[in-house]
């Protein structure tokens, strides 16, 4: 066989035909592997129904008030789009203020952290802003620092999973006030 022949050779066809068909495969299992990643939804648990994700979190801000002794906590929860156009899905957004004493603030929010922490709650890989505290507990992320509008205040903003599926871009009310 000729230099130039072994392009036309059965075997070269074969071989070219298989190496073409092999990474057509590869690369539509790449597409659907990453779209399968991409959906958090199917990658980190079944779904959350509207109460379940609301008790994800308002129930753990409640035992952080009981377990810290927060006074005066008072705060509110919307559901927030985890998707980069508002759609689904979602989770339980909460922001929580509550009153700070008038001396040593530092001491403390570092002693609210420090009973979270009994309370099973570690502190998160990620800081928060504004040199406060960022914790997790059971899929539940909670960023705990002063208030900078107010000094006599602090707080706390609570995240639950972004597992809930249902369609919130239109609720009325958006924000729900609760009793902590």
């Amino acid at each position: 066989m000729n230099r130039t022949g072994w392009l036309t050779s059965t075997q070269s066809r074969s071989l070219l035909w298989s190496a073409l068909v092999l990474s057509l495969v590869l690369g539509v299992a790449l597409v659907v592997v990453d779209r399968h990643e991409a959906d958090p939804v199917g990658q980190f648990g079944a779904p959350l129904t509207d109460e379940q994700a609301i008790e994800q979190v308002v129930g753990s801000a409640r035992r952080i008030v009981a377990a810290a002794h927060l006074q005066d906590a008072a705060g509110g929860y919307s559901f927030v789009s985890c998707a980069t156009q508002n759609g689904p899905p979602y989770q339980v957004a909460l922001y929580m203020n509550f009153t700070l004493p008038q001396s040593d603030w530092i001491r403390y929010l570092d002693e609210v952290a420090s009973a979270m922490v009994v309370d099973g709650w570690a502190d998160a890989p990620a800081k928060a802003e504004h040199f406060g505290r960022k914790l997790t507990k059971g899929g539940v992320t909670a960023v705990l620092q002063r208030n900078l509008d107010d000094p006599t205040s602090a707080t706390m903003r609570l995240y639950g999973e972004c597992r809930n599926t249902g369609d919130h871009r239109h609720d009325n009310p958006a924000w729900t006030e609760v009793t902590l």
